[in-house]
């Protein structure tokens, strides 16, 4: 096999770029590729499909051109077919494998119901059917013991005496003297010459093998698909005999090894062992590894209407290098498809940017709510126009970068929202967004000078007030020597969570400040009074 070749789980075969044919792997030109034979050509899984015609591979005469690198046969009604596209004629479709009038599946079950099959004898000596038949000859058999044509009855048992050629080769070749006749493996004497009764065989280094192209099957130099055979023994049994070579049938395909004729994949996501039984489907592929069904390749896409795996074109098509993708800001993939560069969104047919990356204006950019500036341009300060621009949202928006959106932050507590981020500005790291609306988680926050704060109770430790938590009036309570308390002139209720004003003193049935103070005004205003009234009085 040499060039080309490969050993895979201990079985020589050809590299992926290469097609085993006559005895070797070769590199063949796609359609519409220079060529010096047909043998140049690929012909993916028919060696009848494409011809070298005027230095150019194409597809052969009766052939039609089914995807960018396939040539399919094309057939007539009652002929095998594949997809719809083989059948030529008008109204045919690709029914069960079978090219199918449309029209003539109209007929009815009960049409079906009463056709018959009569049997009809000779016509006799007037030129007219004999009696009790219907005008139709039936078939003459021919007796084995005498050799001669019979008109049958209806009733006299047909022998069939045909033999194959192949019954007829062995019958030959047992009759026949030893000596006269060579085997595959025998020794031979004229170097580069055909054995003698071995045709497409060739004595090399004193041994009798097959020619390229051929192969020993029990002593006999079968032809391979493709391959020119003077009688259909050569090819095998399952394989048709058109032209002197051996092919499939157009509802099969070739085996790599082209020594057998594989069944059809009826389709995309059908079974299939080799790449040549989803061919009919266009860009699709038999996967390496299970569960393996035709599948179209990533740069295609399937179309119900053609029955065909269609090459994408711009994002996503087929592509070797970064060049071959015409699609501006695309490089090519690893899986050969063209793909949007790194900080690039496909975005209306577009490769447009995400936040932070080169823009000229708006459009540019992959996301709604975006603005094309300077990131050192306010509304305050110019910029030099030379300045790159980039994209970033609009004031008052936020940029998620797994979604690829600007969405717009709340202005106050209650305000529409689809995440929790739209929220956070507003009402700190613990605002949520639920039912679709920004606001606190009330079995763990609450909402106190203008944040959601984790609810601390009376008597816990607090870091500010706003944590500090009570069912009714949060005004009354306060973090204090860093602990929840309720503020001067109101009593702990802890059980209950409350900051109560008393009806008199306080708990500890000590005076509150304020009447203590008040107190003490009092007095100190009664004794400044007696004292003027004293120095008026003496004075």
């Amino acid at each position: 096999m040499l060039t080309g070749a490969k050993c895979e789980a201990g079985v020589c075969t050809c590299d992926s770029d290469y097609t085993y044919v006559r005895g070797r792997c070769r590199k063949l030109v796609d359609l519409g590729q220079p060529c010096s034979d047909d043998i140049d050509c690929f012909f993916s899984h028919n060696r009848e499909a494409v011809v070298c015609h005027r230095g150019s591979c194409e597809c052969a005469d009766g052939f039609y051109r089914r995807s960018s690198n396939v040539c399919r046969r094309r057939v007539t009604n009652g002929e095998e077919c594949l997809v719809h596209q083989d059948c030529e004629g008008e109204n045919l479709r690709c029914v069960n494998q079978q090219c199918t009038d449309a029209s003539a599946q109209t007929k009815s079950f009960r049409d079906v119901a009463i056709q018959t099959s009569e049997t009809v004898e000779e016509p006799n000596e007037k030129g007219s059917p004999a009696k009790g038949t219907s005008g139709i000859s039936e078939p003459k058999t021919r007796d084995a013991e005498t050799n001669t044509d019979t008109a049958g009855s209806g009733k006299r048992v047909q022998i069939n005496t045909k033999r194959s050629t192949k019954d007829c080769e062995k019958c030959r070749k047992c009759t026949l003297p030893r000596r006269v006749l060579s085997d595959v493996g025998d020794p031979c004497v004229d170097e580069g010459v055909e054995c003698p009764e071995v045709p497409y065989s060739v004595c090399r280094m004193g041994q009798c093998h097959c020619k390229d192209g051929y192969y020993n099957k029990v002593g006999r130099c079968m032809a391979e698909l493709g391959e020119y055979a003077h009688d259909e023994q050569y090819c095998e049994d399952d394989m048709e005999f058109n032209n002197n070579r051996c092919s499939c049938r157009n509802d099969q395909f070739y085996d790599n090894n082209m020594r057998s004729c594989l069944k059809p994949a009826l389709g995309i996501n059908t079974s299939c062992t080799q790449q040549s039984q989803c061919s009919p489907y266009g860009a699709a592929y038999c996967p390496a590894l299970s569960p393996k069904r035709c599948t179209c390749y990533p740069y295609s896409q399937y179309d119900e209407a053609t029955e065909l795996c269609i090459e994408k074109q711009g994002h996503e098509a087929y592509c070797e290098r970064d060049a071959d993708c015409a699609l501006a800001n695309t490089r090519c993939s690893s899986e050969k498809t063209c793909v949007c560069k790194t900080n690039y969104y496909y975005v209306d047919e577009r490769c447009k940017a995400v936040k932070g990356a080169e823009c000229e204006s708006e459009t540019d950019c992959a996301f709604e709510e975006a603005v094309c500036q300077s990131p050192n341009e306010s509304e305050d300060e110019s910029v030099d126009p030379s300045e790159p621009k980039q994209c970033n949202c609009k004031k008052g928006h936020f940029y998620q970068p797994a979604n690829n959106r600007c969405l717009k932050e709340a202005e106050q507590y209650g305000d529409e929202c689809s995440v929790d981020e739209q929220c956070q500005p507003l009402l700190g790291e613990l605002g949520q967004c639920i039912e679709s609306k920004c606001q606190c988680n009330e079995n763990e926050h609450h909402f106190k000078d203008g944040k959601c704060n984790v609810k601390i109770a009376l008597d816990a430790r607090c870091s500010k007030t706003s944590e500090c938590f009570v069912d009714d009036e949060q005004d009354n309570v306060e973090c204090r020597n860093s602990a929840c308390q309720c503020k001067f002139d109101y009593s702990p209720d802890v059980e209950r969570q409350k900051c109560v004003r008393p009806s008199g003193k306080n708990s500890s049935d000590r005076p509150s400040a304020l009447k203590v103070i008040t107190l003490m005004l009092t007095s100190a205003a009664v004794l400044i009074t007696g004292s003027a009234l004293r120095d008026a009085y003496y004075g």
